[in-house]
Formats: C-alpha cells, structure tokens, sequence
C-alpha cells in the first residue's frame, strides 16, 4: 500500500487484495460494532462507515 499526503487530502493506492480486506473490515465494524461505542472504537458513526463502504467502486473479486 502506498499513501500520499496532500494536505486536507491522502491519495492510497493499494492491491486488489488489500482493497477488499479493508472494506471487509469496514463491513464487519458494522455487523459486530455495538452502537453505544462505535463511535469511540472506529472514529466514525455508523452512518458515516455506510456512507464510505456505499461511496467505494464496485471492483469484481478476481482479476
């Protein structure tokens, strides 16, 4: 994975397998997250990792 700081901005750029990891965990941060922690636990609400997973390319698995 290789990150660069702009600022207000990063720019990521990761491998397939690395993309999918990170939204898998994403997804399972919601599943198993107890509401009144969240918040605390992830940095986010959970409307807001909703709004990230729903923002995110739909990439096939295998390429």
């Amino acid at each position: 994975m290789k990150v660069e700081d702009h600022g207000e901005e990063i720019a990521v750029r990761m491998s397939r397998a690395e993309f999918f990891l990170v939204q898998s965990l994403m997804i399972e941060a919601l599943e198993t997250g107890d509401d009144r922690d969240f918040h605390t636990r992830v940095g986010a609400t959970k409307n807001e990792v909703r709004s990230l997973i729903a923002s995110l390319p739909d990439l096939p698995l295998g390429r």
